[in-house]
C-alpha cells in the first residue's frame, strides 16, 4: 500500500479522532497542489489502504447522512 504509512501515521496518535478524505489525502501527498489526475490517482489509493485497514479492524468507517454526498468519515479505532 502505497500510502498506508502516512494514513496510520497521521490517523494513530488520534484515536477518537474523525477524518474526513480530503484530510487523508492531503496528508498522504504532503499537502502539495496535484492536478486532477494526480489527485484522483491519489484519492484512489488512499482508499484502498483505508479499506485494508478497515477489513483488518484498526479504522472505523462512519458512512455519510442520507443526502449528503461524500461526507463518510473515518477514525482510528482505540485500543481500549
Amino acid at each position: 500500500m502505497k500510502f498506508a504509512k502516512e494514513i496510520i501515521g497521521l490517523m494513530a496518535p488520534y484515536p477518537g479522532r474523525e477524518f474526513k478524505m480530503a484530510d487523508l489525502v492531503r496528508a498522504a501527498t504532503g499537502a502539495r497542489e496535484l492536478t486532477i489526475k494526480e489527485r484522483t490517482a491519489a484519492r484512489q489509493g488512499v482508499l484502498r489502504a483505508v479499506t485494508a485497514l478497515i477489513d483488518h479492524g484498526q479504522v472505523l468507517r462512519r458512512p455519510s447522512r442520507p443526502g449528503v454526498r461524500n461526507a463518510a468519515v473515518y477514525r482510528w479505532k482505540s485500543a481500549t
